[in-house]
């Protein structure tokens, strides 16, 4: 009888295993290649949520399984832990994985994508459960690894600068890691959080400013995986020039999940909650500016990637207040829920925005947001008979715009109401009356336009895959089901990071109040007439400035290192 013991590595080996077969469907041909590859992608991405469901109910009720893989001594073998953070992470994951892969079927050669995106999930599974910094830091490489081959495999224009981009940025801050590896390793003689922990509270002020610098590093080096600006640069070329399916994870999955690993790490030093601190204060910042920027942008997909930062901002925010207040603390636990539920909603409304916006781009031929108009008749006009592309947008756009009763609207409104009488939620509520805005400008490229004569579409495609369709109509059930059902999905994330108890103080009536429904009025008229400025010619004048504004890869490897200096200092300081 398998155990739980046993079940908890599934999420990380069943997408190994379906990798495995995937590669073996590349020596294959005709049909039996293809039906090898779709049991490899069920396999590595169905099979986990049976795992994870004979999971729930003990990590429900406060769970923990952690130990040492292959019953090694703690200070030399690789250390493990499954409690609710690591169930939540893989929920997180392979709900958006799924459908992503489901899509990408679409394409006419998946070999080489089935096998590492199925790898890439692996990773994630990996790092859910990891209990050890320097396997942290593995599985973190083996999902950018994945990645970069991934962003690159769309072979578009500036794919491949995008992808090394990508690499270069990334593997430059993973240096900084295994400096505050090497640091906690020279101070403890060990790599795994709890001895990390031990040995340190043993050392005179808990190693002194060489375990807070080591500290910083490894938090400097996440944070420029996360995209909290100053350090996003890498994002939007990524997410703009990959394919779609992989767009929806980098923003739905792959920026998201180090951070909430990264809140063991900083449970290691008390020093860490001044590192939370600033970090809330930098997402509010980021939501805000990112949102901004997004509006400037004419390029469909930018758009979106930049929309991603500004929403990391508001999962950041939230993520720092609870590492303030510490995580083991009631009032730490019910923020990092909020964070996590915004997080899943998100990458749920996100995914389904990449996928809808890009089949549009890719039928059209266009992803000009001043030049694309009228794609709701040029959709049917080829071939989209029952229309599923533009209802799916208008599910994104609700959610997105947190307009009741979808799932943006709770998790943003959770945020906020626990973040009131905070400065930080006037630049939350500020993001959001911009990315109304941003919204109804990208919604423009489905409606004709007298004033912009409908172009000649040349479309890139003549057919879509039913698999297109299906993978939208998942993540647009996702929406409207997390929307409906969101009160009770939050309070059951609460109870699973909190081991069971009953701490999340909000219902539905908390959301569905008169003074509530009367600000989201204010808020969406605010950013209609925020869009309507956006159209005069000073405004868009100074978005074009925005848009054009320099970049370099000086600017962001400065930035990182003045990151960096802020991170160890305000922790030193604070």
């Amino acid at each position: 009888m398998i155990q739980h013991t046993d079940l908890i590595f599934a999420p990380a080996l069943l997408p190994l295993i379906g990798a495995a077969a995937a590669f073996c469907a590349k020596s294959l041909r005709g049909k039996t290649s293809r039906y090898l590859e779709i049991a490899a992608g069920c396999t590595g991405l169905v099979l986990p949520f049976f795992a994870l469901f004979l999971l729930y109910k003990s990590t429900l009720y406060g769970a923990v399984y952690k130990g040492v893989i292959g019953n090694w001594y703690n200070d030399v073998g690789i250390s493990y832990r499954f409690d609710g953070i690591s169930w939540l992470i893989n929920f997180l994951g392979f709900i958006i994985a799924l459908p992503a892969w489901i899509y990408a079927q679409s394409e006419k050669d998946t070999k080489t994508f089935t096998p590492l995106f199925l790898i890439q999930t692996a990773a994630v599974g990996a790092m859910a459960m990891c209990a050890d910094i320097f396997n942290l830091f593995v599985c973190l490489e083996i999902m950018g690894i994945a990645s970069y081959i991934l962003v690159a495999s769309s072979a578009k224009p500036g794919a491949f600068l995008a992808s090394f981009s990508y690499l270069m940025i990334s593997a430059s801050a993973m240096v900084f890691f295994l400096f505050g590896v090497y640091g906690f390793y020279r101070l403890t003689g060990s790599l795994s959080y709890d001895s990390i922990a031990l040995g340190l509270s043993l050392l005179p002020d808990n190693g002194g400013h060489a375990a807070v610098i080591s500290l910083a590093l490894i938090t400097g080096a996440v944070v420029i995986r996360v995209a909290v600006m100053p350090l996003y640069g890498w994002l939007p070329d990524a997410h703009a020039l990959a394919p779609h399916a992989v767009s929806a994870v980098l923003s739905g999955v792959l920026i998201k999940t180090p951070l909430f690993a990264l809140s063991r790490v900083v449970d290691i030093l008390p020093s860490g909650r001044a590192a939370g601190e600033l970090m809330g204060y930098a997402g509010a910042v980021t939501a805000f500016l990112a949102a901004v920027i997004s509006l400037s942008q004419s390029d469909v997909k930018r758009l979106l990637a930049y929309s991603s930062i500004s929403h990391i901002g508001y999962i950041v925010c939230a993520w720092g207040a609870a590492v303030h207040a510490g995580t083991h603390t009631p009032e730490g636990r019910i923020l990092m829920s909020a964070a996590f539920g915004h997080a899943v909603f998100h990458a749920a409304f996100k995914g389904l925005l990449f996928l809808s916006v890009g089949i549009t781009a890719d039928r059209t031929g266009n992803r000009d947001i001043t030049a694309l108009r009228g794609a709701v008749k040029f959709l049917y006009r080829n071939g989209e008979k029952i229309p599923v592309t533009f209802p799916a947008f208008c599910i994104g756009f609700f959610s997105i715009c947190a307009l009741p009763p979808f799932n943006g609207f709770l998790s943003k409104s959770s945020i906020s109401l626990l973040l009131a009488g905070n400065w930080q939620n006037v630049f939350l509520i500020a993001a959001g009356v911009v990315t109304i805005a941003a919204f109804i400008r990208l919604a423009r490229i489905y409606f004709p336009d007298k004033n912009v004569p409908s172009p000649t579409y040349t479309p890139l495609a003549s057919s879509t895959s039913g698999s297109v369709y299906i993978s939208q109509i998942f993540l647009s059930l996702i929406c409207l089901c997390s929307g409906l059902f969101g009160p009770f999905l939050l309070h059951t994330f609460s109870r699973i990071l909190s081991g069971g108890l009953r701490e999340w103080p909000f219902s539905a009536r908390s959301f569905y109040t008169i003074p509530g429904i009367i600000k989201i009025i204010f808020y969406s008229a605010a950013g209609f007439g925020l869009y309507t400025l956006s159209n005069t010619h000073s405004v868009n004048r100074v978005l074009y400035l925005i848009k054009e504004r320099p970049r370099s890869f000086d600017g962001l490897f400065t930035a990182f290192g003045l990151g960096l200096a802020a991170t160890a200092a305000w922790m030193l300081f604070r």
